[in-house]
């Protein structure tokens, strides 16, 4: 009897576990999906009741407070990693490809870099954990030319740990901005 429950506990456990999406688990015929992945930790965490402790540095200014996840406004936060999005079809093939294993860091790494320098996002950095499969850390980089200048936008992510959007604007016609918000989970 005493083993019948531990089997069966065992196989809730194994069923109930959800599984973060991984490089391979990509949207149709395309490459991964920042859209897909934030989904799928939307669906895993919202409602929670994380505390953030949330740090704006704005052309060498600093302001900070703490926030409540269940409060924030998201939808800017994701609409800036989804904007990097290269999961669409049309992006097969105008990405370089490769991937290598890190036994310091236990990771397999996944980097996709833009061919066309007309491509938005130029960089796409993923650590995987190589026992779990689940993405520990997401490196982003962005860059955009406008008329006036250049804005550049760098993003990492550690679920659960870390959000950090960096955005620096250039301007032929005088002063840039530099701006960095960071939400750093309690």
């Amino acid at each position: 009897m005493k083993g019948r429950s531990v089997l069966l506990f065992v196989l809730l456990l194994i069923t109930s576990c959800k599984q973060e999406a991984t490089p391979e688990q990509t949207s149709s015929d395309g490459y991964f999906s920042i859209i897909q992945f934030a989904e799928d930790q939307w669906a895993s965490f919202h409602g929670q009741p994380y505390n953030l402790v949330k740090k704006v540095y704005f052309n060498g200014t600093v302001d900070s407070s703490i926030v409540i996840a269940t409060d924030m406004e998201w939808s800017p936060i994701l609409k800036v990693f989804f904007e990097t999005d290269i999961s669409d079809p049309k992006f097969v093939d105008r990405y370089d490809f490769s991937s290598f294993r890190d036994r310091e860091t236990t990771t397999n790494n996944f980097y996709y870099e833009a061919k066309d320098a007309k491509l938005y996002t130029k960089k796409l950095h993923l650590m995987v954990d190589y026992f779990t499969d689940k993405i520990k850390s997401i490196y982003i980089e962005a860059e955009r030319d406008t008329r006036l200048g250049t804005k550049t936008v760098k993003l990492f992510y550690t679920p659960m740990e870390t959000i950090s959007i960096q955005e620096k604007e250039t301007s032929k016609t005088g002063k840039g901005k530099d701006l960095r918000v960071t939400y750093q989970f309690l």
